[in-house]
């Protein structure tokens, strides 16, 4: 169990690391302190119940959980995969800004709606999507 600088239970944080096995998962709180469950998704409700079999009675309300996660030789996989996710959502807001701001930019020159549309090569709905989106009307 976590401990305070004085040996009080600290239960502000509980740092579980959260390990992959053919059963599931196990949620490791320290050395001793192992819990299981089916799927990730177990991981709250296993480490809290497991809390209160440890330190019965303790209020868990204001506890909040650190998850790290173990994966082994999947890590770096992950990893690179979810830092990829995050480059393409950045590359899809700058491409949403640009689009929006050329739809606009060529309305305001009274280009029509489907002639936009037809040169930026994007559905009509689109544009008129995007118009009602700006102050440009």
């Amino acid at each position: 169990m976590p401990r305070g600088e004085h040996g009080e239970i600290d239960m502000s944080v509980v740092h579980v690391v959260a390990k992959r096995w053919r059963g599931g998962w196990e949620f490791h709180l320290g050395p001793e302190d192992v819990t299981q469950g089916a799927t990730l998704g177990d991981v709250a409700r296993q480490v809290f119940d497991y809390l209160e079999t440890r330190e019965p009675g303790l209020d868990h309300s204001a506890t909040s959980l650190g998850i790290t996660f173990d994966l082994g030789t999947l890590t770096e996989a992950v990893d690179t995969a979810k830092k990829a996710i995050e480059k393409a959502q950045h590359a899809h807001l700058v491409a949403d800004t640009r689009l929006r701001t050329a739809v606009a930019a060529m309305h305001r020159e009274r280009y029509a709606n489907r002639d936009i549309a037809l040169l930026l090569e994007i559905d009509r709905d689109r544009v008129e999507e995007l118009l009602r989106s700006t102050d440009s009307r």
